[in-house]
């Protein structure tokens, strides 16, 4: 190999490290950069445990025992149509129909509370100033738990 060759190699090989080592540097300037940026944005997300902010809702006993007394009425109906019946096909049809006026009794009892639920955590979101409010169970690491203070935001409107 001549010496031509062999220096248009070493520059060409100095060019290629010099070009990477310029990207990697440039890639962890970028990185640390954004942390600040990240931390500064995981202030401003929330999280919450729905399910302890539902069972501490005020009015969900009451809905609870309405729901247990439509649920009895509903197996009663349920029953005496499917006794009515001699065709197996259409007892079942009559069983389901309860099932399906049950599911939408449910529904009307609980969409109240669940709105409830919502505007609470809505509230004190704006209160502390988050733009996001997550599930807690979704989130691995960050966010604000807000779950005590929606459970208190619920216990002052009722």
């Amino acid at each position: 190999m001549s010496l031509r060759k062999i220096m248009f190699v070493v520059i060409a090989t100095s060019l290629v490290i010099m070009s990477l080592a310029s990207v990697a540097s440039a890639a962890a300037a970028k990185k640390t950069a954004a942390a600040p940026a990240q931390a500064a944005t995981a202030d401003f997300v929330g999280v919450v445990d729905r399910g302890e902010i539902l069972n501490n809702h005020p009015g969900l006993a009451q809905a609870r025992q309405r729901l247990a007394e439509v649920a009895r009425q509903k197996e009663n109906e349920a029953q005496a149509a499917a006794d009515k019946e001699t065709d197996t096909a259409k007892k079942a049809q009559a069983v389901q129909a309860k099932r399906m006026e049950l599911a939408q009794e449910e529904q009307k009892l609980m969409a109240p509370i669940y709105r409830d639920c919502e505007q609470a955590v809505r509230e004190v979101a704006v209160k502390k100033k988050l733009t996001l409010v997550l599930d807690k169970f979704v989130v691995l690491i960050g966010g604000v738990d807000i779950t005590q203070d929606v459970i208190q935001q619920l216990s002052r409107k009722k």
